[in-house]
């Protein structure tokens, strides 16, 4: 088949991996994929867990508007990029003859909606958050009502919507997006690449930490995973005693912050941060790592991570919310604590620590969940074909 795929991403953090990813896989399984942008992706260039590639003067131009412009600003240029985008989209369409557009949800994006209708093709919307919802939470909103209502709309006249979880699919129920209209696909990996036969000794070589039970976390440092509270945790007695070491791997918004905290509280003899690092070296990271952490995660999401520790075998420590249940089983492919529970957290990670057994046997569990459940790209890529060729 032939495959528009279309989003308005800057393409940074897992956005862009996954947007690297899914399109891999897609022409992995022989389609032809063409990709309509602003910032276009490039997978030999993917830097993990900050990933940006800007390819025009426009996208600079966009990325300067977004970034500094006024609320009510940002969100019309959000709106009017419809004009752009439906104009990309119909060139792309009249040249390419895709047989359906694939589009990862942006906020306010509705031209791939209209162009699908007028030139009579499917469109999968792919939806990874509420983001209507989100931005409101956050107070980012100046037309909260307006960007619920497109929300519903958009989510509600493709062919297919997919969702990577249960509860976001709830949620958009609860929007009132008719439930057969909704399909759950979790995120993956690519086997390939993330596996447990991947060595981490030079990277635990690199930080000393030969003799340690390493801890870690990777990905783009945001308040709500939770990383202060795992500081926190790490200042605890308790870990003064054992011979553990916190590695974070990354950066993000909170990483001056969380630098700060270290520091105040003489942890950093026990926690080193790595910085960004290639996106080709991310799996040896994992590696190092006897210990994989999601200190927190937001009630919707599909934490990529989560698949990436899981494929490399890796002993989990996650929050017990839905959509971390039906990812992982608690005690049998991870551990799973009270959210936002300090003293959880604390718990299930020592449990982990002093027990070498036990945390081997939950990482080899959750290897294998990958497999039995085909939380994988290409698996993921082919659910999608499926559900296109029904609606043809």
């Amino acid at each position: 088949m032939k495959i528009l795929y279309h989003h308005r991403t800057q393409a940074e953090d897992a956005q862009g991996i996954h947007i690297a990813e899914i399109i891999k896989a897609f022409r992995n399984l022989g389609h032809e994929v063409e990709e309509v942008s602003l910032i276009k992706t490039k997978s030999k260039e993917v830097q993990a867990p900050n990933f940006k590639s800007l390819t025009s003067r426009r996208s600079n131009v966009w990325s300067f508007l977004t970034r500094f412009s006024p609320k009510t600003l940002y969100e019309a240029i959000e709106i009017a990029y419809n004009f752009i985008g439906y104009q990309k989209l119909s060139q792309a369409i009249q040249k390419f003859q895709p047989d359906f557009i694939y589009e990862r949800y942006a906020l306010y994006t509705f031209a791939g909606v209209l162009a699908a209708k007028r030139y009579g093709i499917p469109i999968i919307l792919e939806v990874n958050a509420p983001l209507a919802y989100e931005q409101k939470v956050y107070g980012k909103l100046v037309f909260p009502k307006l960007a619920e209502s497109l929300e519903r709309w958009i989510t509600s006249h493709t062919t297919k919507t997919v969702v990577v979880s249960t509860p976001l699919k709830k949620h958009l129920i609860g929007l009132g997006v008719p439930a057969p209209h909704l399909e759950v696909i979790p995120n993956g990996i690519d086997p390939e690449q993330i596996h447990p036969g991947v060595s981490g000794e030079g990277v635990r070589k690199k930080y000393h930490l030969e003799s340690k039970v390493v801890l870690g976390f990777i990905g783009w440092f945001r308040k709500w995973h939770g990383l202060e509270m795992l500081l926190e945790v790490m200042a605890e007695d308790s870990f003064k005693q054992t011979p553990v070491h916190l590695l974070l791997i990354g950066e993000g918004p909170a990483y001056d912050s969380l630098q700060k905290y270290v520091k105040m509280h003489a942890l950093s003899d026990r926690v080193t941060f790595t910085g960004p690092i290639p996106h080709q070296q991310v799996a040896t990271y994992m590696a190092a790592l006897d210990i994989a952490l999601q200190p927190s995660a937001t009630p919707y999401a599909s934490p990529m991570k989560l698949f990436e520790y899981m494929g490399m075998g890796k002993a989990i420590v996650a929050p017990k919310q839905e959509n971390i249940e039906e990812i992982l089983i608690h005690n049998e492919s991870g551990i799973l604590f009270e959210p936002s529970n300090k003293k959880a957290l604390e718990e299930a990670i020592l449990k982990c620590v002093q027990d070498a057994s036990f945390r081997r046997r939950i990482g080899r569990r959750a290897r294998e969940q990958i497999f039995e459940r085909k939380y994988l790209w290409k698996e993921n890529a082919k659910k999608v074909i499926q559900l296109v060729q029904k609606a043809l």
